[in-house]
């Protein structure tokens, strides 16, 4: 019963927390709404490029994905959806 309090307080801390701390900083995470998604985007494609093996194939697999991903965030703007379908599109080429 221990464990399952101790476990309950430390997840209302995590979620409660950041809302007071960030509380008085706010206006200076306002950049992440808009710059964190496509940071994320250039990272996760530069892992995917530069992976250590690099076979032409699956090099150009990985390539027609990452176009699909961008194509599908300049269309919709969203971030998971765009990485959702890439992903997709990727496995479907692969098999």
């Amino acid at each position: 019963m221990l464990e399952i309090l101790v476990a309950a307080f430390a997840n209302i801390l995590t979620r409660f927390l950041p809302f007071v701390f960030f509380k008085k900083h706010a206006k200076k995470f306002v950049f992440l709404k808009d710059d964190l998604p496509i940071a994320l985007l250039t990272i996760l494609t530069l892992y995917v490029i530069f992976q250590k093996s690099v076979d032409f194939y699956i090099l150009e697999y990985r390539l027609l994905s990452i176009v699909m991903t961008i194509i599908i965030h300049i269309i919709f703007r969203k971030f998971l959806l765009s990485i959702f379908i890439g992903s997709l599109f990727y496995i479907y080429l692969i098999n």
